[in-house]
């Protein structure tokens, strides 16, 4: 998949294009029944339109929800899902006074522009005026067609919505968030070399520190970790590590201790796939203490996955 960053790039499609519009946070089962509806077997190009940052920052940043995949992340589950191109547009105050029509234009202007494909509930343009009935028309006249995707519902008849996996991931509740994505909740990141203490107790450690997102609550977790399509075991404390830490250090990391792996994977990307809750970070009071619960960490993990 090959990432775009403006609407002039798309210029680069020698072919028609079918595009997917929306802003996909966490990726969730409703987003990717919009997503995969671009795929064809005609050799059209299929095209994920997507904004960053969140409208919502531009329009009412005191209202901006918590973000479940921030663009890295986004970016690394819409290529699983086989799409040719991810094309970002930066969201920002000129993009929120666009009129739909205009927004339409540049697209149209820009590539051989075959379909598009949107949640029926999907709002675009200055005062969100454009929807699936105003892109209907527009597609009429300039020759295009338009897929207004139906929400996707729960076993319950409840719809699939970043909000409800938002308020899951925030209380914690893991297995149903895992019921809305469609997938265990994961966080990616760059690996980097930590300060060596877990290596000291025995347990060493994969490190990331730039957390794009601390969607779910502190604590250790029982955790499957993706190295390049490698899938391997392990437990992930993901917190500001009390019992070695200062206080005044309160930046979140993920230390994630794999199973039977003894790999130098410094600047390489992972993703921790978080399976179930063990316990709640806590400071200890030595080492010692640390060490012996991180090994009962271990082995209920190992418990659980066996």
């Amino acid at each position: 998949m090959l990432i775009l960053n403006s609407f002039t790039e798309l210029n680069k499609i020698e072919r028609s294009v079918n595009l997917a519009i929306g802003f996909f946070d966490g990726v969730h089962e409703g987003h990717e029944a919009v997503i995969r509806n671009v795929s064809c077997d005609d050799g059209s190009a299929t095209v994920v339109l997507t904004f960053d940052p969140h409208p919502s920052n531009i329009l009412s940043p005191n209202l901006s929800p918590p973000i479940i995949t921030p663009l890295e992340h986004k970016q690394r589950l819409i290529a699983k899902l086989g799409v040719d191109y991810l094309l970002v547009i930066k969201f920002d105050k000129d993009r929120a006074n666009q009129s739909a029509e205009k927004f339409v234009g540049e697209i149209v202007d820009s590539c051989e522009l075959k379909s598009i494909s949107v949640g029926n509930e999907f709002r675009f343009g200055c005062e969100r005026k454009g929807d699936v009935d105003f892109l209907t028309e527009l597609g009429r006249d300039l020759g295009f067609k338009v897929f207004g995707i139906d929400r996707v519902r729960d076993e319950r008849g409840d719809v699939i919505s970043s909000t409800r996996i938002r308020e899951s991931l925030k209380s914690g509740n893991l297995k149903e968030a895992k019921s809305l994505l469609g997938r265990d909740f994961s966080i990616s990141g760059l690996v980097t070399k930590g300060d060596g203490i877990g290596r000291e107790m025995s347990f060493p450690t994969a490190n990331i520190e730039d957390l794009e997102s601390a969607a779910i609550p502190h604590g250790v977790y029982a955790v499957l970790a993706d190295l390049g399509g490698e899938s391997f075991k392990g437990v992930a404390n993901l917190g500001v590590r009390p019992t070695v830490m200062s206080s005044n250090n309160s930046k979140p990391k993920l230390e994630v201790h794999l199973f039977d792996f003894d790999r130098v994977i410094y600047g390489k990307i992972l993703e921790i796939s978080f399976v179930e809750y063990l316990r709640e970070e806590k400071k200890f009071n030595s080492l010692a203490d640390l060490k012996n619960q991180i090994n009962d960490d271990v082995n209920v993990a190992k418990r659980m996955f066996s």
